[in-house]
């Protein structure tokens, strides 16, 4: 659940003649969050005059992390409508009457920082916060902003709902974190079980879950999986491979390591291969990037399945096994050299500590 990249600043816009005032003195306590106001009103140095709203805020949505609406609800709502995407990529939405009464949070409030960025407004303009987010209102545990807060991702989104809802309900849950990942961004008094065995299936069928790994989850659990992105996959490819095999042969082997494919953090190669198309192209479905290692940097790495045959192509005995550890800083092997067709790749496991 990243944040988009360069997305750093909050947006101001303003409808009316004491709107624009407000949004100015908003804009003040808030540096480089510029105001957005109809041209009849963008009278200060640094106003950004509009002639169409839908134009203006349609740019902004995309262009900023967050916009605070001086304006009535009604017509927030009906500019954001058309351009919400997700929870994990849609802006904080904060409305604010011009008065500077209340600021509330309308959209994105965990997630994108419409709660904490409603709270700072308000706190401006000497007003009141609106929050209706459960989980603030009752003083508890927000597990997609602790997730978040911990620099983790939510494998499946549609859990978050389940696990928040018995949050608040006080049901039993369990927590499976054997490195505190999660953990330590947790409260002392977070009220999970803490389960230390992966292969306790009582455990993990008896109530729903957290599940804090690179691990694949065991079946038949209920559970929100959370991931690190902690693997560096290694690769090796022969000449001319195609995107489609080298990206099957992945995924196959990662699921048979019982590894998920969303802790991975980086891919890596000889530099031979930075102009191998196939491989290029398969590491963009993954969505994540490849670093590539001169010859010089792999040649004295140990690694437990060195070949002959890379050793008189490439002028080292290993890419995919030595790649991965360089990369990964690291002199152990989460999974070690697997070759099918074309294809090559071993597994190695940043540290935590």
């Amino acid at each position: 659940m990243p944040k988009k990249p360069g997305r750093e600043k909050t947006a101001i816009f303003a409808l009316t003649r004491k709107g624009a005032e407000l949004a100015e003195r908003i804009s003040r306590r808030m540096p480089g969050s510029p105001c957005f106001c109809l041209e009849r009103y963008a009278q200060k140095p640094g106003m950004i005059a509009f002639a169409r709203l839908s134009d203006a805020f349609g740019s902004a949505w995309r262009e900023y992390d967050g916009l605070v609406c001086i304006m009535g609800c009604g017509i927030a709502v009906r500019m954001a409508a058309p351009l919400l995407a997700h929870k994990t990529c849609d802006p904080a939405v904060v409305v604010v009457d011009q008065n500077g009464a209340f600021a509330v949070s309308l959209l994105s409030g965990h997630l994108g920082g419409a709660n904490e960025l409603a709270r700072k407004v308000a706190d401006i303009t000497g007003g009141r916060a609106v929050i209706t987010t459960a989980s603030d209102i009752q003083g508890k545990l927000a597990i997609d902003l602790a997730v978040k807060s911990a620099g983790l991702r939510i494998e499946n989104l549609a859990m978050a709902a389940r696990i928040q809802a018995a949050i608040l309900d006080e049901e039993p849950l369990w927590i499976f974190d054997p490195d505190g990942l999660l953990l330590r961004y947790l409260p002392p008094d977070h009220g999970l079980q803490v389960v230390e065995a992966p292969g306790d299936s009582a455990a993990f069928s008896a109530s729903p879950g957290i599940w804090v790994s690179e691990l694949l989850a065991p079946m038949g659990g209920e559970c929100l999986e959370v991931r690190p992105q902690n693997l560096v996959v290694g690769v090796g490819c022969n000449r001319g491979t195609s995107s489609e095999e080298i990206v099957g042969f992945i995924k196959e082997k990662l699921k048979q390591s019982g590894l998920s494919p969303q802790s991975i953090r980086n891919f890596a190669s000889l530099d031979l291969k930075a102009d191998e198309r196939g491989l290029l192209e398969a590491v963009k479905v993954f969505d994540r990037p490849i670093y590539f290692c001169a010859r010089r940097d792999i040649e004295d790495i140990l690694v437990p399945n060195p070949s002959e045959t890379v050793a008189r192509h490439a002028g080292v005995k290993s890419v995919c096994e030595a790649s991965a550890l360089w990369s990964a800083g690291t002199r152990e092997l989460l999974a070690p050299k697997r070759k099918a067709g074309n294809c090559t790749m071993a597994v190695a496991r940043v540290s935590s500590r």
